[in-house]
């Protein structure tokens, strides 16, 4: 029988005429055979080498065959490499005794080298059938990924070791926007590549030893062992814009290429000192999830920021979602007497929880950072420079949403829209109605706060 692939056996057995003939016959058989005369030095080379399946005496001198096995199946890195016992001898409690400590079977001596390959080779399939199963059991089938339960068992342990060590560790949430308008546009098999695609983006931005899984349908999530918040907020942000960047190629139920563009809303959180389990951990980052889709989308959102730690701040939330709140409240108050041409300031400041201060400094930024895209829009839009005018518009967007600009949040969604449905001869028209917009909100914070 010819093999699959070149198997390495590692044969452990102090008598050297028994290891002559099985190296002569297990290499006309095409295995690779690694030869030891102990217990301790079959060990030692299972640290050094990968070994498929090991041939081990009952009996020498030293280290017995029985308590070679026992320290084999004890190891990580060698519990499941499957074991057959050779023995002259045929006593039952021994092959018993071989069998409960984990050996996979038991042949005696002098072998029969058809019978004694024919066991190999079951052993060999089982072990690959195993290892076959026990991958799917703990992998997404369509993306290839972590599957749900797989990501809760590695990251409490995860969260375990955190905990022992006094590490920081952060769990986020993603959830891709919209994406119930690619299957209903262009068919379920074009969602699964879209899924397929998101999962490779997150194995390639985030590091090799956190952990990713598909928790849901288009929800994923992360487990950062080692991350405090501000590094976990950089890897999202980077995630986030890697896939906002991202053109992807899909084919669709008509059979027609089409290159779309998605992006992802993010909700993360810290965990506390306190042992909390990843199931807990998940539904903290999943109502900072919901925040960012409920406020724009395509934005990283931390669990901080909506967190509501006694019942003063509870009674605040619950005043800004009131649509008709008190006049004589002082939060209101505040709103009444700010006055941001293009800004809806109730909006705005519900965004933050009612912090008016920080989200006065918001509109600083968002002033420093955006004040120019009007000019950087037409240039773009003359220079016919799509992936500038698309990511320019699509930022914009988001940030307009979030800072209360609903006029201009609805002229550049117009652009924006235009942008992905291939139609630059819009673009004209379409900016001359965003620029009036912008140059008002920015107008309206050059009166209000200094922006110098």
């Amino acid at each position: 029988m010819i093999l699959d692939k070149e198997y390495r056996i590692l044969v452990v057995d102090d008598a050297k005429d028994t290891q002559m003939l099985l190296e002569f016959d297990l290499s006309a058989a095409g295995y690779q055979v690694t030869c030891c005369d102990s217990g301790g030095d079959g060990l030692a080379s299972l640290e050094t080498q990968e070994i498929d399946l090991i041939l081990l005496d009952m009996y020498m001198p030293g280290l017995s065959g029985l308590e070679t096995l026992a320290q084999i199946k004890a190891q990580t890195i060698s519990a499941q490499i499957p074991v057959i016992m050779l023995s002259a001898s045929t006593d039952e409690d021994e092959v018993v005794a071989a069998l409960e400590l984990g050996a996979g079977d038991y042949v005696t001596k002098p072998y029969v080298a058809k019978v004694l390959l024919a066991r190999m080779r079951t052993a060999i399939r089982l072990k690959e059938k195993t290892a076959q199963l026990e991958y799917l059991a703990k992998t997404d089938f369509l993306t290839g990924i972590n599957n749900r339960g797989s990501f809760f068992e590695l990251s409490n342990n995860a969260i375990s070791l955190a905990n022992r060590a006094g590490q920081p560790l952060v769990v986020a949430m993603f959830d891709i926007d919209f994406f119930k308008l690619v299957n209903d546009n262009y068919g379920h098999d074009a969602g699964d590549q879209v899924l397929r695609v998101f999962s490779q983006g997150m194995a390639e931005v985030f590091r090799g030893y956190d952990i990713i899984g598909r928790v849901g349908g288009e929800e994923f999530a992360v487990c950062l062992p080692n991350t405090n918040r501000e590094s976990a907020n950089i890897a999202c942000e980077r995630f986030r814009y890697y896939m906002e960047q991202l053109s992807v190629g899909i084919i669709t139920d008509n059979n027609d290429e089409k290159n779309i563009n998605i992006t992802v809303s993010i909700g993360l959180v810290l965990a506390p000192n306190d042992s909390l389990t990843i199931d807990e951990l998940l539904k903290q980052a999943d109502s900072a999830l919901y925040y960012a889709k409920e406020h724009g989308r395509n934005q990283v959102v931390d669990a901080r920021i909506i967190s509501t730690p006694d019942e003063s701040d509870k009674m605040l939330v619950s005043l800004m979602n009131t649509d008709d709140i008190e006049k004589n409240n002082p939060l209101q108050e505040g709103i009444i007497m700010a006055n941001y041409d293009g800004i809806d300031f109730d909006v705005g400041v519900s965004n933050v929880l009612g912090d008016e201060a920080l989200f006065k400094e918001i509109l600083v930024m968002f002033y420093q950072d955006h004040h120019l895209d009007g000019d950087k829009l037409e240039s773009a839009i003359q220079q016919q420079d799509i992936d500038s005018v698309k990511h320019l518009a699509h930022t914009l967007k988001g940030v307009a949403c979030s800072v209360g600009a609903m006029d201009l949040f609805e002229a550049t969604k117009a652009l924006d829209i235009a942008v992905n449905d291939d139609k630059p001869e819009d673009f004209d028209s379409l900016f001359s109605q965003l620029s009036p917009q912008i140059n008002r909100v920015m107008k309206g914070i050059e009166l209000q706060l200094d922006v110098s």
